[in-house]
């Protein structure tokens, strides 16, 4: 028979070890893994790397934008992001960002767009911008207060603009000033998945990815959208966030107004105020 004092000493011991875990609650990590609305206000600051294909009646070659017309490589583009938690395990979440970027280069090489030529030697202008407004929805898995990783579908809706124009030869054997432009607005649905650890409640890690392959309508293609950052509550509901955000779409398109194909890269840091309530 065990005595009474090895039975209390262990149930002490025990009871150490256990009560600061029994007595983890949300207020005691950061208001993200918990709060109702999270909004986050800021900047993001990507390089980008473009390339564009425009065929005509026969497939052309793929333009470099940033080579062609020694586009700077980074852009300052505003970034927004909200979560609303509306259930205990369920949360709805909304980005926007937008960056567009143009120059002018005597051409190097010629370059095709469609059944125009801008030839090399003539000087030309461009430009290209991208918006992009992801929604998310997901669904959280409880490990503990500390921890939060979910899953979820979501989709990246894109708005798409470039242009080119000065001295081209036209298919009809003519020359003269001609711009030329491509545009779309597109939506790619993607799957995704998300976590969070807090190690006290200033300080939070944050992380997501998300990933395309498929067809959908006119487009077929790729798309990897990835950040890595962290949040630091300086005030009652008022934090700031520091990450490591990079985009990549691979998209065909093949539309009567557009057929080719988009490569857009972009990589940076981003900053923001950070709202929890």
């Amino acid at each position: 028979m065990k005595s009474p004092i090895r039975l209390i000493f262990k149930s002490f011991l025990l009871l150490s070890l256990s009560s600061p875990v029994l007595a983890q609650t949300a207020d005691d990590y950061h208001p993200f893994l918990s709060d109702k609305f999270n909004l986050g206000v800021g900047a993001y600051w990507p390089s980008l790397d473009f390339n564009l294909r425009v065929d005509g009646s026969d497939p052309g070659e793929e333009i470099d934008f940033d080579e062609a017309l020694n586009l700077s490589d980074n852009q300052t583009s505003p970034a927004v992001n909200f979560r609303w938690r509306f259930g205990k395990k369920w949360s709805l979440l909304g980005q926007y960002w937008g960056t567009s970027t143009s120059g002018k280069e005597v051409l190097t090489e010629d370059v095709s767009w469609e059944d125009v030529i801008f030839r090399e030697g003539t000087f030309v202008a461009g430009g290209l911008g991208l918006d992009v407004v992801r929604l998310f929805f997901g669904r959280k898995f409880d490990l503990n207060p500390q921890h939060e990783f979910g899953l979820g579908l979501g989709v990246h809706w894109m708005s798409l603009d470039s242009y080119l124009e000065g001295e081209a030869l036209i298919n009809d054997g003519s020359t003269g000033f001609y711009r030329a432009e491509a545009s779309a607005d597109f939506p790619l649905p993607n799957i995704g998945a998300w976590y969070m650890y807090s190690w006290s409640p200033k300080w939070v890690l944050i992380t997501h990815l998300d990933w395309l392959s498929a067809s959908v309508g006119d487009y077929s293609g790729g798309l990897w959208d990835f950040e890595v950052g962290v949040d630091y509550q300086a005030f009652k509901n008022v934090g700031f966030g520091l990450s490591y955000k990079a985009f990549l779409l691979d998209v065909d398109v093949d539309k009567s107004s557009w057929r080719g194909k988009a490569e857009f890269t972009q990589a940076g840091p981003a900053l923001a105020v950070t709202f929890t309530w």
